[in-house]
């Protein structure tokens, strides 16, 4: 596809280059990133541009790669009026993110014990595939988590107060509404409250390097000090549960696009108008698994620690009148 250079480190490809094109489609990469994109990246930003209510361009970020329907690195802006929301846009691991712990360590006085240290944290933390945790909820139980998110895990002493003023929103999203969450995604999401997963999920020990402090004001606001301080950080999703949410609406947008008049290029676009029954249910579950994502990210038990939460892999409606 022709691509064109519109800025530093901004390409672009024009609605000529595909039919039904409504936007351009924009990668933001060095020409060096650029050049070693796999092909579906440029095959699935521009179906991303195809989809009704697309707002000014389909954009994909410097870590594009192939995904499922949206590439992954994708995000979209759709006007709620006569937009779409697609589970293909939001993927399946919803809500994964990244948290950073602040410890008041030192490397010289974790690097001696760090083969322990970590033999202790797999021990503490489950992991891997169909892990589950050590809470064990109710359904009931359950629920009450996908409506009050992260203020569930300070309620029941997995975290503090001051956890929430560090997590967007306050770990809390709203809009939730355990009704449009089926039975399957809450047997799958019940007892992997705390667990890490696996795929690209992980919790690693890191330090900061000599010269990795680039703005010595924002990292005294987030408590890092001086190199050789050293942070945990630990990045994971919804699981089970939010992966069943992804299936069940993609599946549910599949059957009823026809009814809208919608056509994609691509069956993991499946979606429905916002405003539709369709669209406000997925969004409505959405608030559910916005919550529990947040969860997986608190419940670990790595206690007496400063964290800041960054995410991704949602869905947020915003007013385009305010800046974020």
């Amino acid at each position: 596809m022709n691509t064109l250079p519109v800025g530093d480190c901004v390409w672009e490809i024009p609605p000529s280059e595909k039919p039904g094109m409504l936007v351009p489609a924009r990668i933001y990469a060095s020409e060096a990133l650029l050049s070693r994109m796999d092909a579906g990246v440029f095959e699935q930003v521009t179906n991303v541009a195809c989809l009704p209510g697309i707002v000014r361009a389909a954009l994909c970020m410097p870590d594009g790669h192939w995904g499922y329907g949206f590439p992954i690195g994708g995000v979209a802006a759709f006007r709620a009026d006569d937009g779409v929301i697609s589970p293909g846009g939001i993927g399946f691991d919803i809500n994964c993110g990244m948290r950073l712990l602040r410890t008041s360590l030192t490397e010289p006085e974790v690097r001696p014990k760090l083969r322990e240290l970590v033999d202790s944290l797999f021990a503490a933390v489950p992991s891997g595939v169909g892990a589950t945790g050590l809470v064990h909820l109710s359904d009931a139980e359950f629920r009450e988590v996908m409506c009050q998110g992260a203020r569930w895990c300070v309620k029941h002493g997995y975290g503090w107060a001051d956890d929430l003023d560090a997590t967007e929103g306050g770990g809390c999203l709203p809009g939730a509404d355990p009704e449009r969450v089926s039975q399957r995604a809450v047997a799958r999401g019940r007892d992997q409250l705390g667990t890490l997963g696996s795929g690209n999920h992980y919790l690693e020990i890191q330090v900061v390097p000599p010269g990795g402090i680039h703005d010595a004001r924002v990292a005294r606001a987030c408590g890092i000090e001086a190199p050789g301080q050293i942070m945990i950080m630990l990045h994971c999703g919804s699981r089970g549960f939010g992966h069943q949410i992804g299936t069940d609406y993609l599946r549910k947008f599949d059957q009823s696009m026809s009814a809208y008049g919608i056509r994609v290029r691509d069956r993991e676009l499946a979606c429905a108008p916002f405003r539709s029954e369709e669209g406000q249910a997925y969004f409505a579950a959405g608030g559910s698994y916005r919550k529990m994502a947040r969860l997986f990210r608190m419940e670990p038990d790595l206690r007496k620690l400063m964290n800041f939460l960054y995410y991704h892999d949602l869905s947020v409606k915003k007013d385009p009148a305010r800046r974020a």
